[in-house]
């Protein structure tokens, strides 16, 4: 069998923490492809013993990819606000006068390789050869009201708050990476070889579909990412943290 090109896909999921220093939240980009994944549903189907007697398992493969988080200490209380505004979720009152926000892009970015051999009729037995997952911050700025003087207390408090933040998150992938191979290695696994027409769409719909298929685990993630953060984004939290300067 042949191996063909991989197909990277992209699935974001973006989530941000917000508050007067950091104040939790979620924004949720999806792409479905339903007219493809319904064509792709027939064609799976579309096998016999000769096709299916060439199914190996998939290898999986996942790598946890955390980019360093980059400061911006530029920004007026106004500046951050409309930043998180931009998010839209930090459309009330309660998000004005921000003074930290951590913003971290999470997503998961999907790769699968396929390995096809010529049958009859014009049409390719195709197989998932393995798949590769990158999942992580894939970007997350820190930013902190310019107003406050690099180290003076006010200034190392936010940043230590948001800085926390940013452990939590990490904390919460890393938990969810084991889950989310268990997940795709059964996914994976359940893909069994088929005929095709067209090698390259048939492998785009399969990374599509293991996409899919994995959002509800994804889903999980962002509520135990966002409920974990909370924890730290309460108004004892901050009467804490704000009781530990008098330079505010």
């Amino acid at each position: 069998m042949r191996c063909l090109a991989r197909f990277i896909l992209d699935r974001g999921k973006c989530p941000e923490n917000l508050s007067r220093f950091s104040r939790s939240a979620l924004r949720m980009l999806l792409t479905a492809i339903p007219v493809v994944l319904a064509i792709s549903n027939v064609a799976w189907a579309n096998t016999d013993k000769e096709c299916l007697a060439s199914w190996q398992d998939p290898r999986i493969t996942i790598e946890i990819v955390n980019a360093k988080p980059v400061l911006d200490h530029g920004k007026t209380s106004h500046q951050i606000e409309m930043v998180a505004k931009k998010s839209g979720y930090a459309k009330s009152t309660r998000h004005a006068n921000l003074l930290g926000l951590t913003y971290s892009f999470i997503t998961p970015r999907l790769g699968a390789a396929t390995k096809y051999k010529p049958a009859k009729s014009g049409k390719y037995c195709l197989r998932l050869d393995r798949v590769s997952l990158k999942f992580g911050a894939q970007k997350t700025s820190i930013y902190i009201d310019r107003k406050y003087k690099k180290g003076t207390c006010a200034y190392e408090v936010i940043l230590a708050h948001e800085r926390e933040h940013v452990r939590i998150n990490e904390r919460i992938i890393a938990d969810y990476v084991p889950k989310i191979k268990r997940e795709l290695t059964e996914r994976a696994a359940s893909i069994r070889p088929f005929y095709t027409k067209s090698p390259k769409t048939a492998g785009k719909s399969i990374a599509n579909r293991l996409l899919l298929e994995l959002d509800p685990l994804l889903d999980e993630f962002n509520v135990a990412r966002m409920d974990a953060n909370d924890v730290i984004d309460t108004q004892e939290s901050y009467a804490a943290t704000q009781a530990k300067c008098r330079d505010w």
